[in-house]
């Protein structure tokens, strides 16, 4: 669902399906000079103004904001208005920003390497807003390789998580938090005072402790039976290899437990 939002029915819910027929887009007609003015809603305040940007390069590379604006029949030369909610401003500002001085002879590319985590997500959540064309997965492959490769914090584990729970059926990155937080826990890469507070924190939203704990549980059991079959393991070719040395007549170095 596209959180994006007519302004001339502000407070009703007019937010549409990515799947929804888009072939009304072909015959609708726009200014080479019109502007579309993108405002954030905020809850019991004015509208905030983000930005103005010409229309044909918006509805180029914001597939929200074209949906909304062909459902509209607005004069082609006039200013048009569009509410957006869902996203951080800042966020917004800047892959708008990037969409607006995108050159022609480029492919639209949203830039976040050099950013902190909490910074990508909420660049993240705004491509999600705009639904950004073309898609730009390098942003979720991003954040999903800072999880996989960190035993990330108690405010990290938040932010991800709010970033991505109510996405938890499509996301990648709210399985990978799940799987990698878990994962640190059963394998012991946080200290005990730090498994504490991830686990402190994880509790004040029960949903997230509740699938960090399942997750807990399944790798747990996934890592005792490795265990014991290393254990096994270890213990047969120990034995094999002590009566290898007495065919060669020789004394093994150690008893082998399953020789005793």
């Amino acid at each position: 669902m596209e959180l994006l939002q007519d302004p001339q029915c502000k407070g009703k819910d007019t937010r549409m399906n990515n799947n929804e027929d888009c072939s009304v887009l072909n015959k609708a007609k726009t200014s080479p000079m019109s502007v579309v003015k993108i405002n954030l809603a905020v809850p019991g305040k004015a509208d905030q103004l983000l930005d103005a940007v010409p229309e044909e390069r918006i509805r180029a590379h914001s597939a929200s904001i074209n949906r909304a604006l062909a459902t509209r029949d607005d004069d082609p030369s006039t200013e048009k208005t569009i509410c957006l909610f869902g996203a951080a401003p800042a966020a917004l500002i800047y892959v708008i920003h990037r969409i607006a001085g995108k050159k022609e002879t480029r492919d639209l590319h949203i830039k976040v390497h050099d950013m902190q985590l909490e910074r990508v997500l909420a660049v993240w959540e705004a491509t999600e807003v705009l639904d950004v064309q073309p898609p730009q997965p390098h942003i979720e492959g991003h954040v999903i390789g800072y999880i996989s490769h960190h035993a990330i914090t108690p405010e990290q584990m938040w932010v991800v998580a709010a970033a991505s729970l109510r996405r938890r059926q499509s996301s990648k990155i709210f399985r990978t938090l799940i799987h990698q937080v878990a994962w640190n826990l059963v394998h012991q890469r946080y200290s005990e005072d730090e498994a504490q507070a991830m686990q402190d924190k994880a509790k004040e939203w029960p949903d997230l402790n509740f699938t960090i704990d399942k997750k807990v549980v399944e790798l747990r059991e996934k890592k005792a039976l490795h265990d014991a079959r290393y254990e096994y393991s270890s213990i047969a070719c120990g034995s094999q290899a002590d009566k290898m040395y007495s065919t060669l007549g020789h004394e093994p170095a150690t008893p082998s437990p399953g020789d005793e």
